[in-house]
């Protein structure tokens, strides 16, 4: 969200010229959601108007707009993320300060019982621990959020000293990356923590590149790690890492020439996919690393041809790959699914910056 800010106040013209509305049409049918993927677009930081996506691979058809069109209102400042348990979805909007919780099948909130869980200051990602707790990020705060998501309802945090982004978990042990040091200049921001999600606590704090955000289990238990670098200075670059789950102990395994972004793992744990920064340092593209021979570079590679490619998703259940293109970040970008191997299956419009894709079945 916030390496966006600068586009979307760059585009701020087209965007009055758009408004910030969600065009939804009248009458619209009921919302049903099957097996397929769920996107969650952003949209514009402060414009809340983030939208939710369904793509049905099957029939090839999108629906778009499912929040609105279910509870006849918008989700908010900035949907940040989803998370799927016990058949409900929880989505979190990371400006609103809230996380809202609905029906997966027909996204509708249940207000008989609490359906949102507000006053949180920037909440990025949820992960699920057990039936009644989940840990929730914070991009403002320097505490980890224990939530129980049966109830809604804030069971306590634990102290982390950094601010949070996002987590994978190994076993009992949660670890967590502590991306951005925006709204908190005093920390170093080239660490994972690592949490024991049975007691609550953190237990260690692994040293890696600066910017860690995008991370992978892989078949071997092992956490790669994408830190991005300084958006600001190319003196510190994309840097990918790897920590041993039974140490803790984190190597370098690859500085990029250019900005790299983003991870994604193949359903076997075998094949890593990220976003690269072309040579022209405007548009990215999209590559492939090999986890036992990360040294090794193929010949994969899913050119820009003028795109923003924003991030990178893997379903699966098939290992086909989900890449959205950004555009300006004010207008609504394209969604492009591709085989494994970089052919192109369709694409289809979803909302503004579609950002985090979920596979439903």
């Amino acid at each position: 969200m916030i390496k966006k800010i600068l586009p979307v106040f760059v585009s701020f013209f087209l965007l009055l010229l758009t408004g910030c509305g969600p065009d939804v049409p009248d009458n619209p049918p009921d919302v049903t959601v099957g097996q397929g993927v769920m996107i969650l677009n952003e949209g514009n930081f402060t414009y809340a108007n983030s939208t939710l996506s369904f793509y049905d691979p099957e029939a090839d058809t999108v629906s778009n707009y499912l929040f609105y069109r279910a509870n006849g209102s918008p989700i908010g400042d900035t949907g940040q993320s989803l998370c799927a348990m016990d058949g409900k979805l929880y989505i979190v909007v990371n400006g609103s300060g809230y996380i809202y919780k609905v029906d997966a099948k027909t996204i509708c909130c249940d207000t008989t019982k609490p359906y949102i869980l507000a006053d949180l200051a920037s909440p990025r990602y949820m992960i699920p621990i057990s039936h009644d707790k989940a840990y929730v990020s914070d991009l403002m705060s320097k505490q980890m959020w224990i939530i129980n998501p049966q109830t809604m309802s804030l069971m306590g945090s634990i102290e982390m000293g950094k601010p949070t982004e996002t987590m994978v978990q190994v076993g009992s042990e949660v670890y967590v990356a502590n991306w951005s040091r925006f709204y908190a200049n005093d920390i170093q921001n080239n660490s994972v923590q690592v949490v024991d999600a049975r007691n609550d606590i953190k237990v260690a704090e692994i040293e890696v590149g600066y910017e860690p955000k995008g991370m992978v289990v892989d078949k071997n238990g092992t956490v790669w790690v994408m830190c991005e670098g300084d958006a600001n200075d190319f003196d510190v670059p994309s840097t990918l890492w790897k920590i041993d789950s039974h140490t803790r102990v984190s190597s370098l395994v690859k500085t990029f020439e250019r900005r790299a972004s983003s991870l994604a793992v193949d359903p076997t744990g075998s094949i890593l996919y990220y976003c690269h920064t072309c040579s022209d340092f405007t548009n990215t593209e999209l590559r492939r690393m090999y986890v036992d021979n990360p040294s090794y570079e193929d010949d994969f590679c899913i050119p820009s041809e003028g795109r923003t490619f924003y991030t990178i998703a893997v379903d699966p259940r098939n290992g086909e790959l989900y890449v959205p293109d950004a555009k300006n970040y004010v207008m609504n970008g394209t969604v492009y699914r591709y085989t494994s191997d970089g052919l192109l299956l369709s694409s289809f419009d979803a909302g503004i910056s579609p950002g985090f894709f979920l596979f439903v079945n």
